[in-house]
């Protein structure tokens, strides 16, 4: 009842159009684009994403982008280069992309950008060091056929988890010696002290684990002796510096702060002043030479001259 009438069976869509093409191919290069512009379109959520949603993001790009490369691969088997048809496999490019996925998460969490404090943006990034020595360590496993022969003693399993581990003393030494910028001398080279001891640890592991795969000849007991030497004196010297700094530490003095003048209240209005009087001016002088200056009365009235004038 629902099937393709025997025309529309045989319609080939690509002989109709003109394009080299049949109407399978169509089918997988259409839905190949589709993937891959939706991979591109989630690429640039994750770019403009907050917080841990890039994560989130480019998992989703990283799955887009094999589903496109699946249906390439079915839609035109021929016009594949050699080297990469080997990865369109669907165990192998599902491997492929859980790998992709997690140095992609690893890169978000190394850069730290949503973090706000020291000790988050630093737990950020040990959690992205994690994530890319698991990636590492599950491709070793993984691809270990696609790695050529003279290379496959430096791609094993085991040797990535020690170059992880060295890698990861190294950013923890790292971490200590840059840690707290903004705090006071003491505290900072009380960080540092921390630093000398993990170089020296990563340098012996260094050592122990790719001395003699490197260099057949070394002596790696004398070199192990000298890590040890260096990262003593230098956790030492980091300890004299805070102890130091500990003790020229500026202190705070204590200020006299001047009395509080109690405000003066100033009227708003002075009063106006009162007229001046005029001096009396004096007439005559007594038996002792003193001036006699006669009382005031009020105008209009005469007054009486001394008795007998």
């Amino acid at each position: 009842m629902f099937g393709l009438s025997p025309v529309l069976a045989d319609f080939d869509l690509g002989e109709y159009v003109g394009i080299g093409l049949n109407t399978n191919q169509i089918g997988y290069l259409a839905g190949a684009l589709f993937l891959g512009l939706f991979g591109l379109s989630a690429l640039r959520h994750a770019k403009g994403a907050s917080g841990v949603f890039p994560v989130v993001w480019i998992a989703v790009a990283v799955g887009l982008f094999a589903g496109a490369l699946l249906l390439s691969a079915r839609g035109f088997p021929d016009e594949l280069p050699e080297w990469l048809r080997p990865w369109t496999e669907p165990n192998r490019l599902t491997r492929a992309a859980a790998v992709a996925i997690l140095l992609g998460s690893a890169t978000i969490f190394l850069s730290a950008h949503f973090a706000r404090d020291g000790t988050a943006k630093l737990v950020s990034r040990f959690a992205g060091l994690a994530l890319a020595g698991l990636a590492l360590w599950l491709a070793a496993g993984w691809f270990a056929d696609q790695v050529p022969q003279e290379a496959r003693e430096w791609t094993g399993q085991i040797t990535v988890m020690q170059a992880v581990v060295i890698l990861g003393l190294v950013f923890l030494a790292a971490a200590f010696w840059m840690r707290q910028k903004s705090g006071p001398p003491h505290a900072r080279w009380l960080n540092r002290t921390l630093a000398p001891p993990a170089i020296a640890i990563g340098a012996i592991l260094g050592v122990r684990w790719f001395g003699t795969r490197i260099w057949p000849e070394l002596d790696t007991a004398e070199v192990q002796f000298v890590a040890v030497v260096v990262g003593t004196v230098a956790t030492g010297t980091c300890l004299l510096i805070a102890g130091g700094a500990f003790l020229l530490r500026p202190r705070p003095t204590t200020v006299k702060r001047p009395k509080r003048l109690l405000p003066v209240a100033i009227p708003a209005e002075l009063p106006p002043p009162a007229p001046a009087r005029p001096l009396p001016v004096a007439l005559l002088l007594d038996e002792h030479g003193r001036p006699v200056v006669p009382s005031q009365r009020p105008a209009g009235r005469h007054q009486a001259g001394p008795a007998g004038a």
